[in-house]
């Protein structure tokens, strides 16, 4: 009777760690599942936004799908070459290429930016990135892109940005910028956690 109620016991005890575990895995699941839409209006000749470029690209490397990163154009009137780098990056994109343009445009901001004429420039890594070149140089200079790359920064003033960067995380404006990846991602954990637990 007695070896009856250990085995009684322990099946107890089994059954009660597996409902722990369970709940432990479900919390887990519901952390890896919980989404964020970050949306970054930026100026490609800013160098703080420029700053943020890795930041950003470090951010959405480590949650991955957890992030949902939407990047708009908003060229400053004071930067001169900002909104033909914003439409080489919008002729990029209608290649499917915006990204890896987006990317290069950042990582090499003071080589274009001080230079006379970056439109070439930016040519150049249209041929890196093996795009149509006679696409990209009709896109770069038509109509419809300089209304694209407007729009967007009009959606922005609409919505109260009025530097560059501002980020909104689930549509709220990040008032105060984070100064560092570390400050970011501990933003990014605690808007996460908040939708895992309510």
């Amino acid at each position: 009777m007695k070896k009856i109620l250990r085995i009684c016991a322990v099946a107890t005890l089994m059954v009660l760690g597996m409902g722990v575990l369970s709940q432990v895995d479900a919390q887990e699941s519901a952390t890896e599942k919980a989404t964020i839409t970050i949306t970054e209006y930026s100026d490609y000749q800013c160098p703080a936004c420029a700053y943020f470029h890795p930041i950003v690209k470090k951010l959405k490397d480590k949650y991955g799908d957890q992030i949902d990163l939407n990047l708009k154009f908003y060229p400053l009137n004071n930067h001169r070459f900002a909104a033909l780098a914003a439409r080489a990056a919008q002729s990029a994109k209608n290649q499917g290429k915006f990204r890896e343009m987006h990317n290069m445009i950042y990582e090499n901001q003071k080589r274009w930016s001080q230079s006379s004429n970056p439109a070439p420039i930016f040519e150049g890594y249209a041929k890196k990135l093996d795009l149509d070149m006679a696409e990209f140089r009709n896109d770069l200079n038509a109509m419809e892109t300089q209304k694209t790359v407007m729009q967007e920064k009009q959606e922005g003033v609409n919505q109260g940005v009025n530097s560059t960067p501002t980020f909104f995380i689930d549509g709220q404006k990040l008032e105060q910028l984070p100064r560092t990846f570390a400050q970011f991602d501990q933003i990014i954990q605690q808007r996460l956690d908040k939708k895992v637990n309510g």
